[in-house]
């Protein structure tokens, strides 16, 4: 399943690490790079490696110039910043876990230099495989990278698969298929995962969850009294919870929710609604869904510890994380309905995109994702947030998402969009930077740049659609 080549940049990783005694951890503050990191540092603990981890939004310059530990380990970013990192820490060991798409006119890994090493699930990418569906996380990434640093053969730290599949959950990537696969078949067998097929909801009371789900959106998403009278049509009782709906209520309640969202022109697949959902077994919180969330909205909010002793089954995080959780889905459900109220007049329209500007904080991604997903399908949504930083080099924060369908070349013979590039190449254009995924990237501008960038996106996606030869 692993290829030879991954195999031996592993075990080349796995030497390094093992070289030194003290470790400096860095790592993106969303769910997978949380993940990736208490990966990671239970990895180094379980060798008696010390280390300092480090939870940040980004790898500035300054950032990288001030690192000086002798080891450091970069997960969910760093492949972007593969120059910067050549330039000041050359004479270090630098071990890169990501899976962003490396930036235009980069040269490919190569993996027999020194440093950085770079583990990147694009440069192992085996030749047919999709893109999309074959790609790996941050955090399965560092999982592979775990079970070679193990102390000895029967350990292979395989209990920490439950954060790589935490970590693959976050980032909505194929579990089902490739390296994604092998790591939830070695989690399932050793007793880390149980799976059913059931809502893909979280767990609470149905009342709550129909409240507050932003994902899958629902058409009751901050509405008491819709959610009241719903769950009453459908004969299900509002405080009931969700893992103790009888199967008949389950079944009866999905047919009305997708029956629900046709009515209200809401894009809602059952797959979306209804699929795998994942114990873990062995974490403090065990529902999937929810232990993902929880760990994302702490680093939304800043308070990435949290999220990392929750990786790390520090049971005292969990309420804290729960509220962090609760704020997240709290402004989400604001946002959400403000935008509804004003009948879309705070989203304008060009020809190829869709943009508007947020106005709570912390939220701009996952806004994003929710809306490209499940209400404007048809054209690629970038987010604004102006909220963020002051004085002379104060930037605008962008998020970028587009619903899958976008990414592959329509059948009337039109391009796929690829949002990683779209991003990079705009915010190049205004002095800022860029990157990511084809369906999920993020750009930092400087303030007073946007309509200049948003004219610029435009210009890109629409020459990504032009008609194909």
């Amino acid at each position: 399943m692993i290829s030879s080549s991954l195999q031996t940049t592993l075990k080349k990783a796995a030497g390094i690490i093992k070289k030194h005694d003290y470790a400096r951890v860095i790592s993106h503050y969303d769910a997978d790079g949380i993940t990736s990191a208490a990966i990671i540092c239970t990895a180094l603990i379980r060798i008696g490696i010390q280390f300092h981890s480090s939870i940040v939004s980004k790898l500035d310059r300054a950032f990288v110039q001030d690192l000086d530990e002798d080891l450091i380990i970069i997960c969910d970013m760093g492949t972007a910043q593969k120059d910067l990192i050549s330039e000041f820490l050359k004479d270090k060991d630098v071990i890169i876990l990501d899976h962003h798409a490396a930036p235009m006119n980069s040269s490919p890994n190569d993996t027999a230099a020194t440093s950085p090493l770079i583990i990147n699930s694009h440069y192992f990418t085996q030749e047919g495989d999709d893109e999309i569906t074959g790609e790996v996380c941050a955090a399965g990434i560092s999982y592979l990278v775990a079970r070679c640093l193990a102390s000895s053969e029967g350990a292979r730290n395989i209990d920490l698969a439950g954060l790589a599949i935490a970590g693959t959950l976050g980032d909505k990537l194929e579990i089902t298929q490739g390296i994604n696969k092998m790591i939830l078949d070695e989690a399932i067998e050793a007793g880390v995962i149980t799976i059913r097929t059931g809502l893909k909801l979280g767990e609470g009371t149905m009342r709550e969850l129909l409240l507050l789900s932003t994902d899958p959106y629902t058409p009751f998403v901050g509405k008491e009294e819709w959610v009241d009278t719903f769950l009453d049509k459908a004969g299900i009782e509002g405080d009931k919870l969700l893992s103790n709906l009888e199967p008949e209520d389950e079944k009866r309640l999905i047919t009305a929710l997708l029956s629900q969202a046709k009515e209200s022109e809401i894009e809602l697949p059952e797959d979306a609604l209804v699929g795998t959902t994942y114990n873990m077994n062995l974490e403090v919180v065990r529902n999937g869904l929810d232990f993902m969330r929880m760990i994302d909205a702490c680093g939304r909010f800043g308070k990435a510890g949290i999220g990392v002793g929750l990786c790390m089954r520090e049971e005292t995080m969990i309420e804290d994380a729960r509220t962090l959780y609760m704020k997240l889905q709290n402004k989400l459900v604001a946002e959400l309905n403000r935008l509804e109220q004003t009948d879309g007049e705070g989203i304008k329209e060009l020809p190829h995109i869709l943009y508007f500007y947020v106005q709570q904080t912390g939220i701009t991604g996952v806004l994003a994702g929710t809306l490209a997903e499940f209400i404007h399908t048809n054209k690629p949504l970038i987010v604004f947030n102006k909220k963020d930083g002051t004085g002379e080099h104060a930037v605008t924060k962008v998020s970028a998402r587009c619903n899958k369908k976008l990414l592959i070349p329509s059948e009337s013979g039109y391009g796929g969009i690829d949002l990683a590039k779209a991003l990079e190449q705009a915010a190049n254009g205004v002095g800022g930077m860029g990157g990511g995924h084809p369906v999920a990237a993020g750009a930092s501008i400087p303030k007073g740049t946007e309509e200049q960038f948003i004219v610029s996106i435009d210009r890109i996606i629409s020459e990504q659609r032009q008609k194909l030869a």
